[in-house]
């Protein structure tokens, strides 16, 4: 009976390593990923030399790469950092991309990400 535990929990032990590196490899791959995901953000009804326009964009830039930088299901540690930094970076981008200053005045040099439940 001795031999019947051990057996189950090292069968156990072996699985439950082996899903742990396949969801490890699986954030991995993705975050290693160099090219970011990208969506088309449409601002032709925009004036963005106004503030108000700009400020209509930069909420389109940021729910886009919210949509783009999303993984469903995940929620460690690790996957939450990834798509946080991804996010981050396609709004720079995005907001560096075109070109306005008035753009450019809303995107904070420093984005503080504070924790939440």
């Amino acid at each position: 009976m001795n031999t019947t535990i051990q057996n189950t929990a090292r069968a156990a032990a072996f699985f439950l390593c082996g899903a742990i590196a396949l969801c490890t490899l699986q954030v991995t791959a993705r975050a290693s990923d160099d090219a970011l995901p990208t969506q088309k953000v449409s601002y032709a009804d925009l004036d963005i030399s106004k503030p108000a326009g700009a400020k209509a964009l930069y909420g389109r830039i940021v729910a886009a790469a919210r949509h783009v930088c999303a993984l469903s299901g995940f929620r460690d540690m690790g996957t939450m950092q990834w798509v946080n930094k991804c996010t981050d970076q396609a709004i720079d981008k995005a907001v560096k991309d075109v070109g306005s200053p008035a753009l450019s005045a809303l995107r904070p040099s420093t984005v503080i990400h504070f924790a939440s439940n």
